[in-house]
């Protein structure tokens, strides 16, 4: 029996040493490149991006990706032997500190940036910052004045992060995150642009290895989510303070800059209640479960804010609440 077994387990030792690796064999000591780059954008503020693939061994991939609100659609593909080409321009130089893509695109694969162009995607250079800083300046929305606004770039060894703040300001206190991008490696000098009220940023890092290792991506923030979030912050502040007046005033300004941003439509829903203005709370509550019900069902369940508009059904039912708060059930004869 011992001999039986000692058997079955150099069998089973052979078996496991012929498996297939889980990362493909031909992979091994090659090349690492993820990189991304705007091609174009529209007058809308979305994006026409190149993204080139070399990895796990397999022929590099270039691609034409059109990013909206809505997500990313693939739109052209290049020939193989054309993205092998701009795979190899690039990573022979891999570990220059900054993004490469976009002029390798404009240059080798013109069809891409033609059909951009003809979709209403122009070419455009990166938003220059303010002399010697990672700081861009910009207005906020027309309908809330134009409230002059501050962008800014805080990179650390992990991530690069995008935050928005009001001017004249800017010290850290008063800011709001839009985009973070995960460095795994030696940071490269970041892109940004700016332009119909988005901010499209673009960075990545070399990984110190031997072999290259390389990734640089896109991230879109939103400026009126930004500023929405910044006048809700402001409104959490009043209501924290007492004064229901002002936090109103700053929970209606969130709304006007973002009207899909369901903590500026929830907190007004809550400061309309506890003003005593029940049909605009509703009103509002239903706004805000218009865009995430999930979670302004699971903030309005137990909202002291909310008790007196739970008593009504059409509330419940928005909230998922299948009886009346235990408060408001009558004792029995």
């Amino acid at each position: 029996m011992r001999r039986l077994l000692a058997f079955g387990i150099s069998l089973l030792a052979c078996s496991e040493w012929r498996m297939k690796p889980t990362f493909p064999e031909e992979a091994a000591g090659r090349p690492v490149v993820q990189e991304q780059a705007i091609v174009g954008l529209s007058a809308d503020g979305d994006a026409a991006v190149a993204d080139l693939t070399d990895a796990d061994g397999q022929p590099p991939r270039l691609a034409l990706l059109f990013l909206d609100r809505a997500g990313a659609r693939t739109d052209l593909v290049a020939p193989p032997e054309l993205a092998a080409a701009v795979a190899r321009e690039l990573e022979s130089a891999g570990r220059k500190p900054q993004p490469l893509l976009q002029p390798l695109v404009a240059a080798r694969w013109p069809q891409a940036v033609e059909r951009a162009a003809d979709l209403g995607y122009f070419a455009r250079p990166p938003s220059p910052p303010e002399p010697g800083r990672e700081r861009w300046e910009l207005a906020g929305a027309a309908e809330l004045g134009a409230i002059p606004l501050s962008l800014r770039l805080d990179a650390s060894e992990t991530a690069l992060v995008l935050l928005l703040s009001e001017r004249p300001g800017g010290d850290g206190s008063d800011e709001v995150e839009l985009a973070r991008l995960t460095l795994g490696g030696a940071p490269l000098q970041p892109q940004l642009f700016v332009q119909g009220g988005a901010a499209w940023l673009v960075g990545g890092a070399v990984h110190p290895s031997r072999v290259l290792h390389r990734t640089v991506a896109v991230r879109r923030a939103s400026i009126a989510r930004g500023e929405a979030e910044l006048h809700n912050g402001h409104g959490l502040a009043d209501y924290a303070a007492g004064d229901l007046d002002a936090a109103r005033r700053e929970f209606d300004r969130a709304i006007a800059a973002d009207p899909a941003f369901v903590d500026g439509l929830y907190n007004a829903a809550s400061a309309a209640a506890l003003s005593d203005r029940e049909e605009d709370a509703v009103a509002l509550l239903r706004r805000a479960a218009n865009v995430d019900l999930a979670r302004v069902q699971v903030l309005g369940r137990n909202d002291e804010d909310l008790k007196v508009l739970r008593k009504r059904a059409d509330v419940r039912a928005l909230l998922g609440l299948k009886r009346p708060p235990r408060e408001d059930i009558p004792p029995p004869p």
